[in-house]
């Protein structure tokens, strides 16, 4: 046969030397130096000489005003080290996707080669040879063309390390700083800082001034005021995930080394406990990455020392400002930032079913940013925490946390980009009642889902919200029997949503196990099995998946009541373990009901 000249495989191309996460975790360390700094540059040039006079008043004030000229300078020189840092991660992350199509354009040309060279292999004579000869050629083209594109993706990796080692050289020095403080263009966050204050409460024009901005002034109010920025609706997720980090980071930073002088009062011990749990969190959920290699984990909201000490916290999987469907889902009684590990297990369990429904991007929220009724009821030694208890038995703190609630779904739909993601609240537990009046007072969500609810304050869906109302209520959880309706309850926090009355649509749990010992699992349960799979497909938009199981009342509806369920889960309990479930039944029955 005449010769054909066959293209050789491409090489694959090289791997990122540093990575998006990285990346992002240098300006996380950077930002949080800047944040320490801008903390002590303000107590300086804010002290004033004590009651002293002549000389000596004025050395304290010149020492005082150096210092603060110094830090100043660091100040800034930390600032343009963030940003250069922030820009090299969004650098990497575009690198990052340039590498996935390459590789991708690579295996397919690999493999038509490989397919051309077998069949040429094979050929017994020349009948195919103008064939052959077309395919290579096209092969060739697209292999050189695939070769000069790894080429420049390894030379826009290598002048992106260089920009960034460039930009901190640039501020390594404290002449190169005072020089940054000094630059007219250097961010003024004064200004900046008023106007962010007088938008926080209209998150549409917040989001529409904040993208105005210059990447330099997002970060210099970023650093100067990382709790206001991170928990200001508006304000991009992106950008308040990573002003809570830098937050997060300078306090475990500053109240450890308090720790280790022996220096921390009641109240600092509850925000470092607070801090380290939001730290451990994170951290366990590290690993996952999204489309473009950045963490697919957001802190987007972080008040450690809020709600009684309880803290508030909110953390998210993947970015709500650009999902498709966007899922918040806010936990009820005993929440409280300790307890995030295991709700937010929760919550990327359902993230990871609902990208699986393969319907589009998602983000899935974990919201515990309002005072939810905590404390250990069975502790003799702790009135206050019993007192916090009993208030699950009031609507109290849940109209309050669905106040709050409101105002963070109003940050969410502020700050979307694009067409405005399909929003669903999710409510579990007395987090249901707080979402309840949330929708009550115009919760603008396109789904709600209230799992073992203890009530509602509404008698009907339709009363409650134009939303599409799902509910989710096992038969055999004794909480979701306390809410009033057909066949009795409480109704100390409002209706049943399980109710054939109410109107919503019940979607299928199973019932739960009937022992004593297995009723708060009943209630706990709700982010597994058949329930899960169908709260993914309500979050992700699949109504038509979904299967549903009729409401309490309606025929095949039937149920026991809470007292009937009490004496039938004792019967059907074994004897060691008949008094610990008792135990908990009566302490979560009395006053009206909790949870």
């Amino acid at each position: 046969m005449t010769l054909v000249y066959l293209p050789a495989q491409v090489p694959p191309c090289p791997q990122l030397t540093s990575t998006p996460t990285g990346a992002q975790d240098l300006a996380t360390d950077l930002r949080a130096a800047a944040i320490a700094v801008k903390n002590v540059q303000g107590r300086a040039a804010s002290v004033a000489a004590p009651a002293w006079e002549g000389d000596t008043a004025q050395a304290h004030d010149h020492a005082a005003t150096q210092v603060a000229v110094r830090l100043d300078g660091a100040e800034a020189a930390l600032d343009e080290a963030v940003t250069a840092a922030d820009r090299f991660a969004a650098r990497l992350s575009r690198l990052f996707v340039r590498r996935a199509r390459i590789n991708a354009d690579r295996a397919e040309v690999n493999e038509l080669i490989g397919a051309l060279v077998a069949e040429v292999a094979a050929a017994a004579d020349d009948s195919r040879l103008a064939d052959f000869r077309q395919r290579a050629d096209v092969l060739h083209r697209r292999a050189v063309a695939l070769r000069g594109r790894i080429d420049a993706w390894v030379l826009a990796r290598a002048e992106a390390e260089a920009d960034l080692v460039a930009a901190l050289q640039g501020v390594d020095s404290v002449a190169e700083g005072v020089a940054a403080a000094a630059d007219p263009a250097r961010p003024r966050t004064g200004d900046l800082t008023r106007q962010l204050r007088r938008l926080r409460g209209d998150p549409a024009a917040l989001a529409a001034w904040w993208r105005g901005l210059r990447r330099a002034e997002q970060q210099a109010l970023t650093t100067e005021h990382p709790g206001l920025v991170g928990n200001t609706g508006g304000v991009s997720m992106a950008e308040r995930d990573e002003a809570n980090r830098g937050e997060l980071a300078r306090d475990l930073d500053y109240y450890r080394e308090r720790e280790k002088d022996d220096q921390l009062t009641s109240k600092d011990e509850r925000v470092l406990d607070n801090a380290r749990s939001v730290d451990r969190a994170l951290d366990e959920h590290a690993g996952p990455t999204d489309d473009a290699g950045a963490h697919l984990t957001k802190l987007l909201a972080y008040a450690p020392g809020l709600h009684s000490g309880d803290g508030g916290v909110a953390v998210g999987f993947g970015d709500p400002d650009t999902a498709d469907h966007v899922s918040v889902n806010v936990p009820g009684l005993t929440t409280d930032t300790s307890s995030i590990g295991g709700n937010l297990d929760k919550t990327f369990v359902l993230h990871e079913a609902a990208v699986g429904e393969e319907r589009g991007s998602v983000a899935t929220v974990y919201w515990a940013d309002y005072d939810a009724p905590s404390g250990n009821p069975l502790n003799p030694l702790d009135p206050l925490g019993q007192a916090d208890f009993d208030g699950v038995a009031l609507t109290d703190k849940a109209e309050a946390g669905g106040e709050r609630f409101g105002d963070f779904v109003d940050g969410v739909r502020g700050s979307d980009q694009g067409p405005p993601a399909h929003l669903t609240a999710i409510g579990h537990s007395y987090g249901s009642t707080a979402v309840g009046h949330a929708l009550a007072e115009g919760l603008p969500v396109d789904d709600v889902v209230l799992l073992g609810s203890p009530g509602v304050p509404a008698d009907t869906a339709g009363e409650l919200t134009d939303a599409q109302v799902w509910v989710g209520s096992k038969d055999h959880d004794p909480v979701s029997l306390l809410g009033s309706g057909d066949r009795g309850g409480v109704g100390a926090l409002g209706h049943d949503p399980a109710d054939t009355a109410f109107g919503g649509t019940r979607f299928e749990t199973g019932e739960g196990d009937l022992r004593a010992e297995e009723l708060l699992h009943n209630h706990t349960s709700y982010f597994t099995g058949t329930s899960l799979a169908n709260l993914a497909h309500v979050v992700a938009g699949a109504d038509d998946e979904v299967s549903e199981q009729p409401p309490r009342g309606a025929p095949g509806g039937g149920h026991l009541t809470l007292p009937e369920l009490l004496v039938a889960a004792s019967g059907a309990s074994a004897g060691e373990r008949l008094a610990d479930g008792g135990r908990w039944l009566w302490e979560h029955s009395k006053f009206g009901g909790r949870l």
